[in-house]
């Protein structure tokens, strides 16, 4: 039996191709990355990491070159599932969410990663299987655009092959946030679905209005209206807005989702293996997500959020951000006719140049 020899963590400060704004997170111009390498006894290494905004990652790298790596030196790669509960329960006091969440992430997903490698599996056969091709959308991150740069990105996103396309809400009126849907709308062609975020931008009252407005646009969803947590709010708007809602980036555990499902307050739930704590937890959610019949999605790290999605039925949409961390992969994914193809290499399938990455290490 292989048993854990090295857990190694790097912290990674990288810029953004420009800056972006959203209503929550302000304009950001980098992000940190927290990548985590496990290897075992038998030479087989596996990589993980999760992503939050620049200045955060310090915390999440500490967790996992600390408690973490007490826990997992030594013990048996293979048992994933009780690694993540000692870990989980090590930190239960302080966590239950936020940093805790997000060190697990980075963690549980090289131990996935771990085990596809030495098993010579891609991740989402190993995890079910269900179809290799996912629909996917661009999330494009646009609410400091002028309206000639938030169409010309939402065309760009066509043109690369995307044939749903998200953009952003939270402007100082709704008046401002109604002008630039209707020039998105205007610009796209009629076959390509359009969906919006609000980033908790609103009151439950502001977005009760809005939602009113927004009904012509027929969007697909209305994400995040109002705050992650306010669960009571989600299910007043689901059942009076006329607008089909999705929430779940900013929610940390599964206790959250299942808050948020059983009051009904959710069409689309979208789970973050980054920020929830890797793929153990997000297949869970996905699970309960496919047990209230409802979709599930994903947002962000596309390249990791394939696995899991092509292995569940209920799968919807891949959430697809330019962050431009796809430059320092190997084999980055694509996406084509409106399509992401979840690869068949071994494990999540994500080889990082390190050297080059190397650059941005904080």
């Amino acid at each position: 039996m292989a048993i854990i020899t090295e857990v190694k963590v790097d912290l990674f400060r990288l810029p953004l191709p420009e800056p972006i704004e959203a209503s929550a997170a302000g304009v950001m111009s980098a992000f940190d990355m927290v990548a985590a390498r496990v290897t075992d006894s038998d030479g087989v290494m596996g990589m993980g990491y999760t992503v939050c905004h620049a200045g955060q990652g310090g915390s999440i790298a500490a967790l996992i070159d600390g408690p973490f790596r007490e826990i997992l030196m030594g013990e048996d790669p293979d048992l994933i599932e009780g690694l993540w509960c000692r870990m989980y329960k090590a930190c239960h006091y302080a966590g239950r969410g936020g940093p805790v969440s997000f060190a697990l992430a980075a963690v549980d997903v090289a131990l996935w990663d771990m085990k596809g490698r030495r098993l010579s599996q891609p991740l989402w056969r190993l995890m079910g299987g269900a179809q290799q091709m996912v629909k996917a959308y661009a999330g494009n991150i646009d609410l400091n655009f002028p309206v000639e740069k938030l169409v010309a990105g939402g065309l760009a996103s066509v043109e690369m092959g995307f044939h749903s396309v998200k953009m952003r809400f939270g402007r100082p009126t709704l008046r401002e946030d109604l002008a630039r849907a209707d020039a998105m709308r205007d610009a796209l062609p009629d076959e390509i679905e359009m969906m919006a975020d609000a980033n908790e931008a609103w009151r439950v009252d502001e977005a009760m209005r809005a939602m009113r407005d927004l009904q012509r646009f027929d969007l697909v969803w209305l994400e995040e209206p109002i705050s992650p947590d306010n669960f009571e709010g989600y299910r007043h708007l689901r059942a009076y807005g006329g607008v089909p809602l999705a929430a779940g980036e900013n929610l940390h555990t599964l206790a959250e989702f299942a808050t948020l499902i059983g009051v009904g307050g959710v069409d689309h739930p979208e789970p973050d293996l980054t920020t929830c704590g890797g793929y153990t937890p997000f297949l869970k959610v996905a699970k309960l997500a496919e047990a209230n019949g409802l979709p599930v999605m994903s947002h962000g790290a596309h390249d990791l959020h394939i696995h899991c999605l092509a292995a569940s039925p209920n799968a919807s949409y891949l959430e697809w951000h330019m962050f431009g961390l796809d430059k320092f992969m190997a084999n980055p994914l694509t996406v084509q006719d409106g399509y992401a193809t979840a690869p068949d290499r071994p494990g999540h399938g994500v080889d990082f140049d390190w050297e080059q990455l190397g650059a941005y290490r904080v």
